[in-house]
């Protein structure tokens, strides 16, 4: 498994814009802690509020009713659920899009697309993982990407040169061009905003296309093989191909979560077929 010398992670301290952990957040994570937290906390920031009452009320969670405040979000989905959420809408606040050189609004769609399709999966093929994991690990595998795009001008044009060479996995053309890779500072901000150490690892890891290639049965594989599925589905359905590492982990992936080519081609249409 992956480590990150703690010299690295001071130099990406250092040399990079890391977005660091929200005051809000850190109330809500001190919340967690207590036996009856005082939910208010929320409701001070609108913008998140209105982000968690607009998710909780989409066809992903599937309610029978509509909720209209922060405190019934806590009932339906637990605290632990809507920390997730204001985590993710933080995150988005963090980056300046005119600072950017990528289009973030397209890149914060697709973490939200491959977050909702881990949600799903994981609820579906690894319900005894508490879902929130499959969701967070979703919306913040790539959250490293932003973060190279604020300081490198050329990066957009590294990611259009992956296409050509989907052979060679991103990570290691960011390491040959910058010397550090979205990866790495992925699982810095992961980190240093508390997400939880298993859905940091496999941020560490999610484009290691060996991490599978022996199964072992821990927690973290089953968080990779969904994810992987996750883009490979998304990827489907937004460009009609194959995420760049998924010919090297499908066997595995399928393995893990127990599919075979005909449940396959079923969920390739299902995802296919959905509306946004």
């Amino acid at each position: 498994m992956l480590t990150v010398d703690q010299s690295v992670l001071d130099d990406i301290g250092r040399g990079f814009s890391i977005p660091a952990q929200p005051k809000l957040l850190l109330e809500l994570l001190t919340l967690m802690a207590e036996a009856n937290p005082n939910i208010n906390a929320i409701s001070k920031d609108i913008a998140v509020s209105a982000t968690i009452l607009k998710t909780i009320n989409s066809p992903l969670y599937g309610l029978g009713r509509t909720v209209t405040d922060i405190k019934m979000s806590v009932n339906y989905i637990g605290i632990f659920g809507v920390v997730m959420l204001v985590t993710g809408s933080l995150l988005k606040k963090s980056f300046d899009p005119k600072n950017c050189s990528i289009n973030l609004e397209d890149f914060w769609q697709y973490t939200a697309d491959i977050a909702n399709a881990a949600m799903l999966l994981g609820q579906r093929y690894k319900p005894e993982i508490v879902n929130d994991r499959f969701y967070s690990l979703g919306l913040f595998h790539a959250c490293g990407v932003p973060v190279m795009a604020m300081k490198y001008d050329d990066y957009q044009q590294l990611l259009d040169n992956t296409l050509t060479t989907p052979e060679i996995a991103i990570t290691e053309l960011e390491e040959q061009h910058y010397g550090v890779n979205h990866a790495t500072l992925g699982y810095y901000v992961a980190s240093s905003w508390r997400l939880p150490k298993d859905v940091c690892q496999i941020i560490l890891q999610h484009r290691d296309r060996h991490f599978i290639n022996e199964l072992n049965g821990s927690q973290e594989q089953d968080l990779f093989a969904v994810l992987k599925l996750s883009e490979q589905l998304v990827s489907i359905k937004n460009s009609n191909c194959s995420s760049a590492d998924w010919p090297y982990v499908q066997e595995n992936v399928c393995k893990l979560l127990a599919i075979d080519e005909e449940a396959l081609q079923g969920l390739i249409s299902e995802f296919s077929d959905s509306k946004e």
